[in-house]
């Protein structure tokens, strides 16, 4: 009985335990049909993932280049914000050669698991001339890289000596200008002080000789007073009653004739005052006009400059964002290239992962693939690096192009400003006299370079062929007319 209730005890805790197994985890009492369908479609892909090694290392191969391709670019991206052209070519070709190893070392992976039932003498060989041919690749790249990196380094010192050259011309004729207006200022100043000292000279000589006129008319006065006080002293004797009555008399008068005087001075006094203020404020207000029509010229002058500023401003701006575009569609060009390649190796490595059952054949195209591959890539490099080199070209003529027409504008602006102070003309006529100028002297078609002589000459050819002409005949000169005399029959009269 004892036996029995402990046969019946295990067997409760080994259906219990497999219970719990099963609820938790996969067991000998977990069976397919408790499974959905997208849990046995799962285990289904799991079970055939892990047939094929080879399929599982291509895959890993194809996942860890394409890692290292975004990561190279993520580096490029991050260089490009920070350093220049020739920093930013470096590293293109660094992430470019660090995608060619990841490509690299991903046939060879791919090789690798293709051959992996392949006789230890094939394995052998292909190793070797992989190695060889990996090492002749790496030599030849490195003398291009080499080269590009010192062509870069060229092309940027001489980019900084020529924006060096431009920024010393602007800085020296910025002071030439300052320098003219501070003598035109000192020079103003100067005709003003000196006007105003003629002024006050004149003033004070109006002053002095007012003064003189009073002090003569006081003497006189004087003196009068003392002829009649000695005519009175004389005639006292005879009348003394008439001479107190003339005498009376004559001082009124001579009171009378003394405050009318005084009068007369005040009036003459007051009246130079009113016309010395008169003159004072017509000076002051012809002065003040003066001042105003420089200040106006002075402002006329600097809103044109600025003007002129704005414009190379805008125009460099403009150039600036153009760059960017162009550099923006370049990166989007080798992103979307990028892909495509990607999309390309992955089509390339399902198709050997399908076709490794088929060692001999199998092994064939893998080799043809990757000699054709080597070639694409020898001549994809060569293309990059004649592309690299004319775009170097392109962009040294066109910052010799801007740094020689800014110092031709630098020259022309300057002539015109010593031109306008020498004849005090307009200067917006004398700045458009000066662009005249400018465009007559650029030499025409005679000095043009040989892309705008060629384009000019492929349009010739195309508008001769249009209107009936041939490719090599001038269609600018007058066409050549012949005239035929015609034969006139004779007439016989007598018939």
């Amino acid at each position: 009985m004892s036996g029995m209730a402990q046969i019946c005890r295990a067997s409760q805790k080994i259906l219990r335990h497999g219970y719990i197994s099963a609820y938790g985890q996969r067991t000998m009492f977990t069976s397919a049909s408790r499974l959905g369908d997208n849990k046995k479609g799962q285990d289904m892909a799991s079970m055939a993932s892990k047939v094929d090694p080879r399929d599982a290392a291509a895959k890993k191969a194809a996942e860890e280049a394409t890692n290292k391709a975004l990561a190279a670019k993520k580096a490029r991206d991050a260089s490009e914000k920070s350093s220049g052209g020739a920093k930013k070519a470096a590293e293109d070709l660094a992430a470019k050669k660090a995608a060619e190893q990841a490509a690299a070392k991903k046939v060879e992976d791919q090789a690798a698991a293709i051959k992996a039932g392949e006789k230890a003498a094939a394995i052998k060989a292909g190793e070797k001339a992989a190695a060889k041919k990996a090492s002749e690749q790496a030599a030849a790249k490195k003398a291009e890289e080499a080269a590009a990196k010192q062509a870069a380094e060229k092309a940027a010192a001489k980019r900084a000596a020529e924006k060096e050259t431009a920024k010393k011309a602007a800085e020296e004729s910025a002071a030439k200008k300052a320098a003219a207006k501070k003598a035109a200022d000192k020079k103003a100043t100067e005709v003003g002080a000196a006007k105003k000292a003629e002024e006050e000279a004149a003033a004070k000589k109006a002053a002095e000789e007012v003064a003189a006129k009073k002090a003569a008319e006081q003497a006189a006065a004087k003196k009068a007073a003392e002829e009649a006080a000695a005519k009175k002293d004389a005639e006292v004797a005879a009348a003394k009653k008439t001479a107190e009555e003339a005498a009376a008399k004559k001082a009124a008068e001579e009171a009378a004739a003394k405050k009318a005087a005084k009068e007369e001075s005040a009036k003459k006094a007051a009246e130079e005052v009113a016309a010395k203020k008169a003159a004072e404020e017509a000076a002051a207000k012809k002065a003040a006009a003066a001042k105003k029509a420089a200040e106006e010229a002075a402002a006329k002058k600097a809103a044109e400059v600025a003007a002129g500023k704005k414009a190379a401003e805008e125009a460099a701006a403009k150039k600036a964002a153009e760059e960017v575009a162009a550099k923006k569609a370049a990166e989007q060009a080798a992103a979307k290239k990028a892909t495509d390649e990607a999309a390309a190796k992955k089509a390339l490595e399902q198709a050997a992962a399908k076709k490794a059952a088929e060692e001999a054949a199998a092994k064939k195209a893998a080799e043809e693939a990757a000699t054709k591959k080597a070639a694409e890539e020898a001549a994809a490099e060569k293309a990059a690096a004649i592309k690299a080199s004319e775009e170097a070209a392109s962009r040294k003529a066109a910052d010799e192009a801007a740094a020689k027409m800014a110092a031709e504008e630098a020259i022309a602006l300057k002539a015109a400003e010593e031109e306008a102070i020498k004849n005090m003309k307009d200067p917006i006529q004398s700045l458009f006299l000066s662009s005249i100028k400018s465009l007559e002297s650029s030499g025409g078609l005679e000095d043009a370079s040989p892309e705008v002589k060629a384009e000019l000459q492929a349009n010739l050819d195309r508008l001769a062929k249009q209107f009936g002409g041939s490719a090599a005949e001038d269609m600018t000169a007058f066409p050549s007319i012949q005239f035929e005399e015609p034969e006139i029959e004779p007439i016989n009269i007598s018939q």
